[in-house]
């Protein structure tokens, strides 16, 4: 598992929303305000990829440009955050 900064919290309980919360957390490193920013701020199609990129349930990787585009995504709203707080 990779090392998550320490202002990212993993609540770990709570309902279903809040598993799906944590996954997204987890995956992008990111924080709780970090995750409501991007999620109000981007494009369904960003959305889409973003989710996309998590890979498929019955355990297919995605693939590795829509890995990187979704990090671009990721990056451009974490730097327009950070930009207005």
């Amino acid at each position: 598992m990779k090392n998550l900064r320490p202002e990212v919290v993993i609540k770990g309980c709570g309902g279903l929303n809040d598993a799906f919360d944590d996954v997204f957390k987890a995956a992008y490193n990111i924080t709780d305000d970090e995750y409501d920013f991007i999620a109000g701020e981007s494009t369904d199609e960003e959305l889409d990829v973003i989710v996309e990129a998590l890979g498929h349930m019955n355990g297919d990787k995605a693939k590795f440009s829509v890995r990187k585009q979704a990090l671009k995504i990721r990056d451009k709203y974490l730097e327009q955050f950070k930009n207005e707080t």
